[in-house]
């Protein structure tokens, strides 16, 4: 399970590659020490039920909220919201797969719900880091320094990796999140997952979106999904 996710000390080598080169209250030192303090992955993931839950708008359209909670592991991404939905998306978050924009950056305007404390304000999930370069992800930590959350950072071979496997190149949070629950476990259920297919005001089930340019392509990953589903790897709801 380690190889997935940067050590300590790698993590420290990146930190401490160039002086600090961010506005921050705290010191370079203490941002390792905080880095060193919540860089754990302690979740039993072996063969458990795992719910990977999308953003989609579908979700409001669907009923399966005691479904997805049901599950040993619910995984969402990015800054989903949970509160006031709880009805519909369930109400369990164990890990959070976040790209490197949604842990650092501040995207107010570009996302209507955006609170740039939201994921400090969280507690007893385990944030997944997509970044690279990773360096950058130090504003993270800085930003993100009071959570209550532990905090891991996915090694770019893994994502080298799955990119190679499902053909598509800048792979989506989304796309990176179950194939990580299908390495986990063979009982992988994915809600929410529409591949951007709807109008940008239901997107997201929590919010409108400015519209921008996306990297990644949404056709290849949904072939892929669906091959998943073919072969028996997921269920999809």
């Amino acid at each position: 399970m380690s190889n997935l996710f940067y050590t300590h000390q790698e993590m420290e080598d990146v930190f401490r590659s160039k002086p600090l080169q961010y506005k921050s209250n705290k010191s370079l030192d203490e941002c390792v020490q905080k880095m060193k303090e919540l860089n754990h992955f302690k979740i039993d993931v072996k063969d458990k039920k795992i719910a990977v839950v999308g953003n989609s708008g579908k979700l409001l359209k669907q009923d399966n909220a005691k479904i997805i909670d049901s599950h040993d592991i619910v995984i969402r991404c990015n800054l989903a919201i949970t509160d006031g939905f709880e009805d519909r998306v369930g109400e369990k978050t164990d890990i959070r797969l976040i790209a490197g924009k949604s842990f650092w950056r501040d995207l107010t305007g570009q996302f209507s719900s955006y609170n740039n404390n939201f994921l400090t304000n969280l507690k007893d999930e385990c944030f997944i880091i997509k970044a690279e370069p990773l360096y950058p992800a130090i504003q993270g930590i800085i930003k993100n320094y009071d959570t209550k959350c532990k905090i891991v950072f996915l090694r770019q071979e893994f994502v080298n990796q799955a990119e190679k496997a499902t053909s598509c190149q800048d792979i989506s949070v989304g796309l990176t999140a179950i194939t990580l629950a299908v390495q986990w476990s063979t009982k992988v259920s994915i809600f929410g997952f529409s591949f951007f297919e709807e109008d940008w005001d239901e997107q997201h089930y929590f919010e409108s979106i400015t519209p921008y340019s996306r990297g990644h392509n949404p056709q290849l990953e949904k072939n892929y999904v669906n091959f998943l589903k073919e072969q028996n790897y997921i269920r999809i709801y």
